[in-house]
């Protein structure tokens, strides 16, 4: 059983994000596989935070609209935060929630985009943002490995509830990763008993090349996408589809599109050319082409689109069947 964490000091920051900023669309992802990392409902979102041996609880609540946005950030602490503590935290959550990150440039130069048009009326306003670390994102990473959804689930599930930490904040029960140097302690017996398979030799073997490799989350933020990802792909069990996760997610990299999982390919080959299938090679040229420096941004807004027709019930049929929920 991982440990559990109560968390009852409250303080209250309010961030005016620059516009435009669509908090729903930004912090949510209907496309990502559930989990009990993160709790939403509209117009607020909650979930775990750490930086080094510190751990918070975060809720976000959206006070204004997306042409004037203002987000309450109420964080839950142990003890009462100090100016400099409670600043690291507002900075780490604007990083992830991109609060800062002008993209109004984006629309202006495809708002009349016959493809995207349509879709940046619908969703204006709609940033990247990744509630998880580096390492936390990782994690997930393993868990997506050749399965289907519902496996994922359950084995991030067991291992949370194993090896993980329960938060409990704000009346919510959310959980967030172990550390990496306490995986790489974790024998691959151990873990294969909790049937992840294969997996168990990678949760071990990302752990310890985490730790040895001395991964910097803040000096990755820094560099270029070309030195980034070079480091990246040092990681034991790390290739092209976990660095572009990485990349584009952790480290808000908008001109990488650089790679198509399988799974992704058939959704993008019928948003995107209305054809069951489409090499991958044909659908990064295409989108590349089109979107330029905005390129993975732009493929979200259409890949997101799908997932949040399904979120508000309208299932699509050859979906459900591609993503075997």
């Amino acid at each position: 059983m991982g440990k559990i964490i109560n968390l009852k000091n409250r303080a209250s920051f309010f961030v005016k994000p620059v516009s435009p900023y669509d908090f729903d669309s930004t912090v949510f992802k209907p496309s990502h596989y559930p989990d009990h990392l993160k709790f939403y409902e509209p117009g607020r979102y909650w979930f775990v935070l750490r930086l080094g041996n510190r751990v918070y609880g975060i809720k976000l609540v959206s006070k204004g609209t997306i042409r004037s946005p203002k987000v309450q950030v109420i964080i839950f602490s142990r003890t009462k935060l100090s100016k400099k503590e409670l600043k690291e935290v507002i900075d780490e959550v604007s990083y992830r929630f991109e609060f800062q990150k002008d993209i109004s440039g984006f629309f202006k130069k495809f708002k009349n985009d016959k493809i995207l048009s349509s879709f940046l009326k619908k969703w204006y306003g709609m940033h990247g943002s990744c509630a998880q670390d580096l390492y936390g994102l990782l994690m997930i990473g393993i868990f997506l490995q050749n399965t289907v959804i519902k496996r994922s689930i359950q084995m991030t599930d067991v291992m949370l509830k194993k090896y993980g930490i329960k938060v409990k904040f704000d009346g919510k029960e959310l959980y967030y990763f172990w550390k990496p140097e306490e995986m790489m302690k974790v024998s691959e017996e151990e873990l294969r008993a909790l049937k992840v398979g294969y997996r168990a030799k990678l949760f071990r073997k990302v752990s310890e090349t985490f730790v040895k490799e001395r991964v910097d989350e803040l000096k990755l933020r820094k560099l270029s996408v070309q030195k980034a990802r070079k480091k990246l792909l040092k990681l034991y069990g790390v290739g092209p589809e976990t660095a572009r996760i990485l990349l584009t997610e952790a480290l808000h990299h908008y001109e990488i599109f650089d790679h198509v999982a399988p799974w992704q390919q058939k959704i993008y080959s019928r948003l995107l050319f209305k054809k069951t299938l489409i090499s991958p090679e044909k659908i990064i040229k295409y989108v590349r082409k089109k979107w330029g420096e905005w390129a993975n941004l732009a493929a979200n807004y259409i890949f997101e689109d799908v997932f949040w027709q399904r979120e508000k019930g309208n299932k699509i049929e050859w979906l459900e069947k591609e993503i075997r929920r």
